[in-house]
């Protein structure tokens, strides 16, 4: 990691009426980190409006950027499902806030913005080339996914009921356990791990939708910018980000973190089932072994 840097995380959006399309920037230096959250609207002189209040310093090259929303390669704008879906949907991710597929439901309207949003930073931003395994793009430009990114972190033993309405499997995550969250503590042991012996200077204990996805947003883009993530996914369609192993949530009642269990399950089982698909899992650049 350079000594100063910075990182946009994105939480896609695209009512017509609301700013739902949440900015993090976060950055750091020799002495600190620190973060800004805003919300844009879908149209691009308001996102553009957002990303310089997240971005004062525009000329600065971003080291990632994190969207919360399906990327196919090379941004490829035709929706299918993929890999990574169905290597996040089987077992025990099957109640644990699965990702949707792209090609189906409000699936592809979300694939579509998110390459939209890909582009427009592209467009607005110098991003560092990618140097990370796997990549999706030239550019270090990768797909988050909120839900997931925390989900893992939990404990098997106690993790929280679905939620009724997707996005709020989000905030339900990251405010867990209820009265004395977790997730937040282990969140900042994130940080303080991908950018260590710097101050922390921000809040985590956000309740805005678009703030807390966008920010996680930004952390997932903060591994990237560092090596060291969990991928998920195939090289044909892309891999969803997930957070340090180390933090994973201990499953139950073995101590083996459950989603380290359950993904090497489904490894075996998406390779069987899905044709034209070599499922993989990757960490910190690192191809995880069948065996």
């Amino acid at each position: 990691m350079p000594e100063r840097g910075s990182v946009l995380g994105i939480d896609v959006g695209y009512s017509a009426r609301r700013k739902t399309t949440g900015f993090c920037g976060l950055a750091w230096d020799a002495r600190a980190v620190r973060w800004t959250c805003h919300n844009a609207g879908r149209d691009e002189p308001d996102r553009r409006d957002v990303l310089r209040r997240v971005l004062p310093d525009r000329e600065v090259e971003l080291s990632a950027v994190a969207i919360d929303g399906p990327l196919l390669p090379r941004l490829d704008p035709t929706p299918r499902y993929r890999c990574a879906e169905s290597l996040l949907s089987r077992g025990a991710f099957a109640r644990r806030g699965k990702p949707g597929p792209t090609n189906g439901g409000s699936g592809r309207d979300l694939h579509a913005h998110a390459t939209r949003l890909a582009n427009f930073v592209l467009r607005e931003c110098r991003v560092r080339p990618a140097a990370h395994v796997p990549a999706i793009h030239a550019r270090a430009i990768v797909e988050a996914f909120p839900n997931l990114f925390l989900g893992v972190l939990c404990d098997e033993a106690d993790y929280p009921r679905a939620a009724r309405r997707r996005r709020k499997w989000t905030d339900t995550l990251y405010n867990w356990p209820p009265g004395d969250p977790v997730i937040p503590r282990k969140l900042r042991r994130l940080v303080e791990s991908l950018v260590p012996r710097r101050a922390i200077e921000g809040e985590l204990c956000l309740d805005d939708h678009e703030e807390v996805a966008s920010f996680v947003c930004a952390l997932t883009a903060l591994s990237v910018a560092a090596n060291r993530f969990v991928a998920v996914g195939c090289d044909r369609d892309g891999c969803i980000v997930l957070s340090l192993r180390e933090l994973w949530g201990r499953g139950a009642p073995s101590s083996v973190p459950w989603a380290e269990r359950e993904l090497r399950a489904n490894l075996a089982r998406v390779a069987a089932d899905v044709p034209h698909c070599e499922p993989a899992v990757y960490e910190d650049g690192d191809r995880w072994s069948l065996a």
